[in-house]
């Protein structure tokens, strides 16, 4: 067995408030205000490590419901503004 080990900053911290869309299930950040969003607390905070790509991805739990991941809307739509 491989052993792995990574270190990685969290962006947010339990607790905090985020403004989200809910758009088709995921939970988008820095959309366009257009969108309709919701002002979620984040009650848990996963991470994910990748060893092949050498990533590490957090996954967030909004209101106590399913697991989200916040995603940029930058990184959704290549960098573009709507």
């Amino acid at each position: 067995m491989q052993a792995a080990g990574f270190m990685a900053y969290c962006p947010y911290e339990l607790g905090d408030r985020v403004e989200v869309a809910l758009i088709d299930g995921m939970a988008i950040t820095g959309y366009p205000r257009k969108a309709g969003t919701a002002l979620m607390t984040i009650t848990d905070i996963l991470a994910v490590h990748s060893v092949k790509r050498g990533t590490v991805t957090f996954l967030y739990e909004l209101d106590g419901k399913k697991q989200m991941q916040l995603t940029p809307w930058q990184e959704l739509t290549g960098g573009t503004r709507v």
